[in-house]
């Protein structure tokens, strides 16, 4: 059988073009989502090996987790160790302090009119309270503390002179702070 086609050629022609646009649409559609889909096993498959690269690596840091322990647990002992060490270093270095200012305090004082109570040291300076027979005898000994290399000039500094009744004796309390020079 013969066929005739009685549609004018314009109309054919829209039809083609619409078909045309609909195909290249579809097969658009079709190219976006085989991208989409490609890019979603790329991710995954991504996403995956870094999981699986991410157990090995937490299984690796358990393994050295107990080092990890033992080097905290060491360096805190070596802290305490070096602490200590500095603190005998600094009493090696002051151990003899005391006595040699001990020594200078006896032979500068006259030793008939002044007797020692207390004694005490902070630092650098060092108070002393004790009795004297006189003013004089207390003049006396800072005048020869000052005279010492050992004092710096200027640093004694009498604090209290009273004079106290003693049995049947009149007596001179007095305090007294200087300085001192190491040794």
């Amino acid at each position: 059988m013969i066929q005739i086609n009685l549609i004018p050629a314009k109309v054919r022609k829209k039809r083609d073009t619409a078909r045309q646009f609909v195909s290249v649409f579809v097969l658009l559609l079709v190219f976006a989502a085989a991208a989409m889909g490609f890019l979603w096993y790329l991710n995954h498959t991504t996403i995956q090996s870094l999981e699986k690269k991410l157990t090995q690596v937490k299984q690796e840091v358990g393994k050295y987790a107990k080092f990890e322990a033992l080097l905290t647990e060491m360096q805190q002992r070596k802290e305490r160790v070096d602490r200590k060490r500095q603190v005998v270093t600094d009493l090696q270095k002051d151990r003899d302090k005391l006595v040699r200012l001990l020594a200078l305090l006896s032979i500068e004082m006259p030793f008939d009119k002044i007797w020692f109570e207390k004694f005490s040291q902070s630092g650098e300076k060092f108070t002393l309270s004790g009795m004297a027979l006189s003013n004089e005898a207390i003049a006396e000994f800072m005048r020869n503390l000052e005279s010492s290399p050992y004092i710096p000039k200027g640093s004694v500094t009498l604090i209290l002179s009273r004079q106290v009744g003693v049995r049947t004796m009149k007596l001179r309390e007095f305090q007294l702070t200087s300085g001192f020079k190491p040794f």
